[in-house]
């Protein structure tokens, strides 16, 4: 069609040219065309005009628009604007979107518009809304042993816990218990080492958190944690959490430090931030089983290939981020206080015996710690 319309084109050009111009042996004196004939051509060369322009909108408009029957992921997570799982759920999207030619689109919801992680699971198993970026904490309601990798003190760095996460851990979480629940993982992206705040004092060793009222998700490994530190932990959505803070209802609580400062937490009362690291987390794009398994396995290659693009993404965001966030909060008017893990650690056994109780076996808890263990780095 764009040859055609081309070569219409010019032809049309060719005759104007010469109509205007003439050629070069051309006499100066000239008998007029007849103005029927002259009005004829000038017809003919707009409607060939005319014709080349509508086949070209009509190729581009073509090209531009997706596919009719596209398919929507509506996605949601809890991120704010500037955090690094928001930063990567924008980049899933335009990587799934290119991959795909328009073929497959995905309908953001950050800030937990479609409600807080268990809600978004719930409502992700039974296919209500396609996916949704959920916590370890958050899966563990579905297949119990995505509770050990966020037991507190596990991990030491990042890499190490890349490493059990995409290797042993996923070879041993592949069998099926998930997708038996209604949901598929298509694999884990990065949170970052959770940290704590409070409003009371400086924390530095353990006995410092005694009687300070901590709000954790409602987790046991969090709660566990701080329990074990003498806290008075108290279990509140995180879409309630700031007004929590600014009212009082607790004096502190403990997050990854991009959302400690993209939601701004020195403005809620947080004077005091304490980098105990004491849980690393990952946020896992989590996908309706049902809908997973009405892909073909071209598009379910599409979507892991987006995912794969964000979560480097958002893991190199989160570990290069971390220093210039510590010096932002800082510059807010925070106290930062760094601690000896060890320390916190040597108080972390009731937390471990709990965590293996609710996770249900003490096999399981030693299996995973052995992968840890053999994992090196």
């Amino acid at each position: 069609m764009k040859r055609r319309a081309l070569s219409v084109v010019l032809s049309a050009a060719t005759l104007v040219s010469l109509a205007a111009c003439g050629s070069y042996n051309t006499p100066t004196t000239t008998t007029a065309a007849p103005a029927a004939t002259t009005a004829a051509a000038a017809a003919e060369t707009t409607a060939a005009a005319a014709e080349a322009k509508a086949e070209t909108t009509a190729a581009a408009t073509e090209a531009a628009a997706p596919a009719a029957d596209a398919i929507t992921i509506v996605l949601g997570h809890f991120g704010a604007p500037g955090e690094p799982v928001t930063n990567a759920a924008e980049t899933f999207k335009s990587e799934l979107e290119k991959a795909s030619n328009g073929a497959m689109t995905v309908e953001i919801h950050p800030n937990s518009e479609l409600g807080n992680a268990k809600e978004m699971a719930e409502q992700t198993a039974i296919n209500a809304i396609q996916a949704c970026l959920i916590s370890q904490g958050s899966l563990d309601k579905y297949d119990i042993r995505y509770a050990l990798p966020i037991a507190p003190y596990v991990f030491t760095s990042y890499e190490q816990a890349y490493a059990v996460v995409d290797g042993p851990f996923n070879d041993w979480v592949s069998d099926g218990t998930l997708e038996s629940k209604g949901l598929h993982n298509i694999g884990p992206w990065d949170y970052g080492f959770r940290c704590l705040t409070n409003s009371k004092r400086e924390v530095k060793a353990p006995e410092d958190v005694k009687g300070l009222k901590i709000r954790t998700p409602n987790e046991v490994q969090k709660v566990a944690c701080f329990e074990a530190l003498g806290a008075d932990v108290q279990q509140i959505a995180f879409n309630e959490l700031i007004t929590a803070l600014k009212q009082g209802t607790v004096d502190g609580q403990e997050n990854p430090l991009s959302t400690i400062y993209n939601n701004k937490m020195w403005e809620a009362n947080q004077k005091y931030l304490t980098l105990d690291r004491h849980t690393w987390e990952a946020v896992n794009l989590t996908v309706s089983n049902d809908f997973w398994e009405g892909l073909t396995d071209e598009q379910k290659g599409w979507v892991t290939s987006a995912a794969d693009v964000a979560k480097k993404q958002m893991r190199e965001e989160v570990q290069n981020g971390e220093a210039d966030y510590i010096k932002k909060l800082g510059e807010a008017g925070m106290t930062v206080t760094e601690v000896d893990m060890d320390a916190f650690k040597a108080a972390m056994q009731p937390a471990w015996d709990k965590i293996a109780e609710y996770e249900g076996s003490k096999d399981d808890m030693d299996k995973f710690l052995q992968m840890v263990a053999d994992t090196k780095v």
